[in-house]
């Protein structure tokens, strides 16, 4: 019986530490991408736009709607980032919607949606080569 009692919370501390380890990423990766996006974009101030998401979450929508016109294209960098917040947010969702109320299932059905939502998620970002043109090719 004491044994039982001991392995329980050593069992859940792995989950705990999956269930903070996928918001945590996802913001940390926000971040990241809020920077690389501005600092393409020629923003006067990236790190004040960085800070403020980083700070209020809801401050997305504002940048999003007011960042400037973009001066360079996409580097892969910044590709990554997007490629892997878009992954994260919807690993998280689809282990939230069909995950069962269970608190050790749902970090590790997040994990398996990730993992299947990656590969997707690159080819959503990266359908469109760096090398992609708009120009059809002459005959």
């Amino acid at each position: 019986m004491l044994d039982t009692l001991v392995a329980a919370p050593l069992q859940s501390t792995g989950t705990l530490v999956a269930a903070a380890a996928f918001p945590a990423l996802t913001w940390v990766t926000l971040v990241v991408w809020v920077y690389l996006d501005a600092v393409a974009r020629g923003s006067d101030h990236p790190v004040r736009s960085t800070a403020t998401v980083a700070v209020f979450p809801l401050a997305l929508v504002a940048y999003v709607y007011y960042r400037p016109e973009r001066t360079s294209p996409q580097s892969d960098r910044e590709r990554l980032a997007l490629t892997v917040l878009l992954a994260l947010l919807a690993a998280m969702m689809a282990g939230t919607v069909f995950s069962p109320p269970d608190v050790f299932a749902q970090p590790r059905n997040t994990f398996g949606a990730l993992l299947a939502l990656l590969p997707l998620f690159y080819l959503i970002v990266y359908r469109e080569g760096p090398d992609a043109t708009d120009a059809e090719p002459s005959s």
